[in-house]
């Protein structure tokens, strides 16, 4: 390509919807944009994007002056672009210049402008995007936890055998609502509380409940700084049950019995 050189592996994982581009760039353009499109079979006014804590749509239309000027969109691990019943997001790990028009989805991958940093992306470069076709819109697809899969994937960890007495399969935490994502868990900066930060991803209010592997004592609303606000009553079995509004974040401190 041009002076640079593009290798790419192309995967699809047995029982996965998702196709993968593994790429790698040795990048040595000037004034050049490199973008991946892919035009699809899909029909819609309006494109999702992720960003941090929620979604956003936009036109994928250019019928305004303010339409036109909003050529890129900036996102984080997808955007989704759906008709009634079908869809298809499009992910990535790194990447983050979307735009959507009519029914082709690009998604920008490096750079070479002149100015302000003439060897600015110069050099190699490897990242993955991948494509999911997917049945009903992005809620009904499972875009969201696409995403996650693609930016953390599992990492299996070789262990010696255990006779222990815990069950063979168990969370540290979970939720029972699809919509609800645990984003963040780890220790109290200032006491040996654990902090839970979870939000609300797909812009629909309503109950969930938080239950922990371990024995939790107390728990706590918080800040975003972890100082601690109101107490959350616990159910009789030890969960946590919470009322979250579309695309709110919530902070616990939990003080594990």
């Amino acid at each position: 390509l041009g002076d640079s050189r593009v290798t790419q592996t192309i995967s699809l994982s047995a029982g996965s919807g998702r196709l993968d581009f593994a790429t790698t760039v040795d990048w040595q353009e000037s004034r050049r944009l490199l973008k991946v499109a892919f035009p699809v079979d899909v029909r819609s006014q309006r494109a999702t994007y992720e960003i941090q804590y929620g979604h956003v749509e936009r036109p994928t239309h250019a019928n305004t002056s303010w339409d036109l000027a909003r050529f890129e969109v900036c996102a984080q691990r997808w955007a989704d672009l759906s008709e009634p019943g079908y869809g298809v997001a499009l992910l990535n790990d790194c990447k983050y210049g979307y735009d959507i028009q009519g029914n082709v989805m690009r998604l920008s991958l490096l750079r070479a402008p002149g100015w302000p940093d003439p060897q600015a992306d110069r050099g190699e470069h490897r990242f993955t995007y991948a494509l999911l076709p997917h049945s009903g819109d992005l809620r009904d697809g499972g875009v969201v936890d696409a995403g996650y899969e693609l930016n953390v994937p599992l990492r299996p960890v070789p262990t010696a055998p255990s006779g222990g007495q815990r069950a063979r399969r168990e969370s540290l935490l979970r939720v029972d609502q699809p919509g609800v994502v645990v984003d963040a868990v780890k220790k109290a900066e200032d006491t040996d509380d654990m902090v839970v930060r979870l939000y609300e991803a797909w812009g629909q209010r309503g109950p969930v409940r938080l239950t922990c592997a371990a024995p939790v004592a107390e728990a706590r609303r918080a800040d975003l700084l972890e100082r601690p606000q109101e107490i959350v009553d616990l159910d009789d079995d030890g969960s946590i049950p919470l009322r979250l509004r579309p695309f709110e974040v919530v902070t616990l401190l939990l003080e594990l019995a």
